[in-house]
């Protein structure tokens, strides 16, 4: 065999090797792929928290009736079995209340006030939308701690709207007692060591929204996590009062818990 024929049938017999050796490959690659399962997008460990259903009560709360509700403003309603029903003389007394209307106040005489807790469902923005007295439109919903009248409160606010997240003010007027007296005067926005980031709520899921004074620190839990935490100015500290709870502009429903007590602290 001359040399030129020996080199061409070698050649031959290479390219016939790297032929079958690709197709192997080819081949054991698409087995592979076959029982690969595919990839799910991942849900945030944040999204999930939002999403989980509200923890029992704990730690002394209990949840409110409406006879133990004292309404300083707005007007609540009794859910029954999924439906509203206006309170009336004899009525039974529940724990799950709507709210409608752009403004709503309310205390818990028979209550300390150094914790709460709020559970409630946002359904989304009243109609009418009615400004603050500060003339600023707020989406809102939270607790009062230490209402010793309507000029004098700590409040741990959810905001909806305009933007998201943990808002606490202290508002301190010692010689006004009645909201009519000091309107929107002496309030002080607290300053958080410690705050996280909510993100914009979703009508019709389920949130829990938390707050405990333990000495001078305050502290708001979100659907179980620690979302805002903060020292109390010197005068919050030895201010006395029950807890309660407030709406701006948001349809909710709602279920308050809080501490019971042996008397009434409050009933401004």
């Amino acid at each position: 065999m001359s040399d030129a024929r020996e080199r061409r049938w070698v050649a031959l017999g290479t390219a016939g090797v790297l032929m079958l050796w690709a197709g192997g490959l080819l081949l054991s690659h698409g087995a592979c792929n076959s029982t690969r399962k595919p990839m799910q997008s991942p849900v945030s460990s944040r999204t999930r928290e939002l999403r989980a259903d509200p923890a029992p009560a704990k730690d002394g709360l209990a949840p409110v009736t409406r006879r133990q509700l004292h309404v300083t403003e707005g007007q609540l309603v009794n859910v029954t079995e999924g439906r509203l029903v206006n309170v009336a003389e004899g009525a039974p007394d529940g724990t799950h209340f709507a709210i409608e209307e752009p403004r709503q106040r309310a205390v818990v005489p028979e209550s300390t006030g150094d914790e709460a807790e709020l559970r409630f469902t946002w359904l989304g923005v009243t109609d009418p939308v009615i400004p603050l007295a500060s003339g600023q439109r707020r989406e809102q919903v939270g607790l009062k701690l230490r209402a010793r009248d309507g000029c004098n409160v700590i409040y741990a606010m959810w905001r909806i709207a305009p933007s998201a997240g943990i808002v606490v003010n202290f508002k301190r007027n010692p010689d006004d007692h009645e909201s009519r007296e000091c309107g929107n005067a002496g309030y002080t926005t607290v300053r958080p060591r410690f705050m996280e980031p909510l993100e914009r709520l979703s009508p019709g899921e389920p949130h829990v929204l938390r707050a405990r004074i333990d000495a001078d620190v305050l502290t708001v839990y979100a659907d179980g996590q620690r979302v805002w935490e903060g020292l109390l100015p010197a005068d919050a500290r030895t201010l006395e009062g029950p807890a309660g709870m407030r709406t701006d502009n948001a349809r909710v429903r709602f279920e308050l818990l809080v501490p019971q007590a042996a008397g009434p602290t409050s009933r401004r």
